[in-house]
């Protein structure tokens, strides 16, 4: 008779978990005892040690049943949401940037990636034999964090680096590395705690450009996960290594004539206010068509967003801006605004504004050096277009093809699927708030904060294993009609 389908899942399940042994067993073993006092806790003070851990912990994770690793992604998850408010806050005061409250909900969100249950094999049974497409792991993993997502990107790479058998160094931004590697020491414990080896989770005590360098090209590192601008996604391409690259964002929104202004409003406000648009996917420029722009502004007003003059807004430019191009050209902004507040951002041209204000609007033309630049700050350049063509066509081009985020405003499924057709970016939204509908947390799917812009999209587990195609043939089958079983 046919083998049921349970069996079929259970023999799958045991010859995976065998395979894994099994190359466990084959794995060098490095040269660091990860059981003496002092380097269980995964801070190093260099870089060759840090990843020489790493190496050691995941020859052990190998080791250990499947059930045992689910245990260890969970304590991560238990760990990140029972202290939220302590890595939200700490990494506040540590950075300055966002919001306490914005940063408490990114560690707790960050908790909810997609784990182990992402890579379920695939059975293939049939006539001749059972095929089974596994996920392996890739080994250790590299992570470059960026100041914006420190705490967050510690957890949810933990979940969906381990869950797929791997171990991972972090390369913390340095402005974040007290908060870093108390979550990380954190991390650790808990890992031990529900039956895991030490060291799956490794930084070094003071990271720099020059460790993190050093972490993306040492040999025992097997890929690279970066966050941050052209300049580091291009080094860890240099490599050779396969890298999940995070690379810079602009994210246009079009909003057309047929829109709900009200909650296309809203959902501007809540994207872009949200940790003062330091997440890349959160909306930085609104492209309006010029008849609705005046109702979109006062609707923006409403919810929380004040409006300055062009010439206050020329003021600003010399304050938020190290240098401004040509028309049409990023310019190079001043990192002390980034993550600010519109508080303390308009208070540099001398204006005072209550607590209620959210973002900063300033109507300007498609050249505006505000359009053309990643500003990371609640300062949104608006633009009127005269009719939806155009303001699709200048959304696309401020976009400069980063493949990141865009967005749209329409109740016109014509106007909708007219952007679609052409944007080539990893996220998509359609009447949601870039910052958070993209990512999962106001909108459907799995969460996930890192956006892979080198065409992989929204990293999960799967991404961060290799497959295997496991073939055996004219086995596990019955023939009808014969005497003999497979």
């Amino acid at each position: 008779m046919n083998l049921d389908e349970k069996l079929v899942n259970r023999i799958v399940e045991k010859v995976v978990e065998r395979m894994a042994e099994q190359e466990a067993d084959t794995r060098p073993a490095a040269n660091v005892s990860a059981g003496k006092a002092g380097i269980t806790e995964g801070i190093f003070q260099d870089i060759k040690t840090c990843v020489q851990a790493a190496v050691a912990a995941q020859r052990q994770l190998l080791a250990l049943p499947m059930e045992v690793r689910r245990k260890i992604v969970q304590a991560i998850r238990e760990i990140g949401q029972a202290k939220a408010q302590d890595y939200g806050c700490m990494e506040f005061e540590e950075t300055g940037l966002g919001k306490a409250e914005d940063n408490v909900a990114k560690v707790q969100s960050s908790c909810e990636v997609p784990g182990m249950e992402d890579l379920t094999p695939e059975v293939y049974a049939g006539d001749k034999g059972v095929t089974i497409i596994e996920r392996l792991p890739v080994g250790v993993i590299a992570s470059v964090n960026p100041i914006t997502n420190g705490s967050p990107t510690i957890i949810f790479n933990a979940i969906m680096m381990i869950s797929g058998g791997n171990t991972v160094v972090m390369n913390p931004h340095p402005k974040t590395k007290k908060v870093s590697a108390s979550l990380i020491r954190d991390l650790n414990l808990a890992i031990m705690k529900a039956g895991g080896p030490p060291n799956c989770v490794c930084c070094i005590e003071d990271p720099t450009v020059p460790s993190a360098q050093q972490l993306m090209t040492d040999p025992d590192v097997n890929m690279i996960a970066v966050t941050g601008g052209h300049g580091v996604v291009a080094f860890a391409t240099s490599t050779g290594k396969r890298v999940i690259a995070g690379g810079p964002g602009n994210p246009p929104v079009v909003v057309d004539e047929t829109a709900d202004l009200d909650r296309a409003a809203q959902c501007i406000i809540q994207g872009a206010a949200f940790s003062n648009c330091t997440a890349c996917a959160s909306e930085k420029e609104i492209f309006v068509v010029d008849s609705v722009a005046g109702k979109l502004k006062e609707k923006l007003k409403k919810y929380g967003a004040y409006e300055i003059s062009a010439d206050q807004g020329n003021e600003l430019l010399n304050n938020i801006f190290k240098e401004v191009k040509g028309p049409g050209e990023p310019g190079v902004i001043n990192m002390d605004y980034i993550g600010r507040s519109p508080q303390v951002i308009l208070k540099s041209i001398g204006l005072n504004i209550g607590s209620d204000i959210q973002i900063v609007i300033l109507e300007t033309d498609k050249g505006h050096p505000l359009v053309w630049t990643e500003q990371i700050m609640p300062v949104l350049p608006v633009v009127r277009c005269p009719d939806v063509d155009q303001a699709i066509e200048w959304a696309l081009a401020a976009e400069q093809n980063n493949g990141h985020t865009m967005a749209i405003h329409s109740n016109s499924l014509a106007n909708i699927r007219k952007m679609a057709s052409r944007a080539r970016c990893a996220s998509f939204i359609k009447n949601g708030a870039c910052g958070l509908g993209g990512v999962g947390v106001t909108g459907e799917g799995f969460v996930s904060f890192h956006i892979a812009t080198n065409g992989e999209g929204h990293t999960r587990p799967k991404m961060f294993t290799q497959i295997r195609r496991c073939v055996m043939t004219d086995d596990l089958r019955y023939r009808y009609g014969t005497e003999a079983s497979s």
